[in-house]
């Protein structure tokens, strides 16, 4: 579904990307994680068409990204960033109805189908009987979770995701990314939580704007690669609940202070 070769992108005359290369397949959800400021979020943008690479060649579904108009792109591929914001006064139902906008035009005006897709989006990110609330009422996580509503009304094949859980409680930061687990659409999302990362059938490695490491993560999140690029130790431990591995990290030099997920 996604085939990126050699992409590379330069901003103010410094290079922020350089050559990466990989491919997604059809239904597959791969994780990139790295440092701030390591290239996730501008190597998201590039795949989602909102950059335009200084160098290489992006395919979408095999076909050349560069070469379809905006509405194709916006008919098989939704992008969920960060933060969403707003200085206009709507409603989250008028937020997530945006999300329909790729499939209306003259002659196919907004229809009981394009509700459905509202409703059901809605009700999938737990956000059924806020359709009248304001924008400006909501919490950063309710917005976060309308803006993937907003996504998910968009009907894609692709979905990108920035950091999704990153304004999200526990309960709501684990039934995102269930819903990403759920979802059977090709997926690349971007993570801090590297326990988090367990759920995706690949894992690309974003370092310096770099792509260092691609692979399953059982085989990516080793103890050596996580201290090269994050700068932490790690201890692996077994949830006797069900034998899925849980990470335990340690800052480098740092004995007094530790970070358990």
């Amino acid at each position: 579904m996604i085939r990126a070769t050699d992409l590379s992108w330069r901003a103010g005359g410094k290079a922020i990307l350089h050559g990466t290369s990989l491919t997604v397949a059809k239904g597959e959800v791969l994780g990139l994680i790295g440092p701030n400021g390591s290239g996730k979020s501008t190597l998201l943008r590039l795949l989602a068409g909102l950059l335009k690479p200084s160098s290489g060649h992006l395919e979408l579904a095999g076909r050349p990204l560069d070469r379809m108009r905006q509405r194709d792109i916006a008919r098989l591929l939704a992008f969920v960033a960060q933060q969403a914001e707003t200085s206009d006064r709507i409603s989250v139902r008028d937020a997530v109805e945006l999300g329909r906008t790729p499939w209306l035009d003259a002659l196919r005006p907004w229809s009981e189908e394009d509700d459905r897709h509202v409703a059901h989006a809605l009700a999938r990110v737990g956000m059924q009987g806020f359709e009248t609330r304001d924008w400006i009422t909501l919490s950063g996580g309710e917005r976060q979770r309308v803006h993937i509503a907003r996504a998910l009304a968009q009907c894609p094949k692709v979905m990108l995701l920035d950091e999704p859980t990153n304004h999200l409680d526990i309960h709501h930061q684990l039934s995102i990314m269930q819903l990403v687990a759920d979802l059977k659409l090709t997926t690349v999302i971007a993570l801090h939580d590297l326990n988090q990362a367990m759920i995706c059938d690949r894992l690309g490695v974003m370092h310096h704007g770099r792509l260092i490491a691609l692979g399953p993560p059982a085989g990516i999140l080793t103890p050596e690669l996580l201290e090269r690029v994050f700068a932490v130790r790690i201890t692996e431990l077994t949830d006797p609940s069900d034998g899925s591995r849980i990470m335990r990290f340690l800052p480098l030099n740092r004995k007094e202070t530790t970070c358990a997920f």
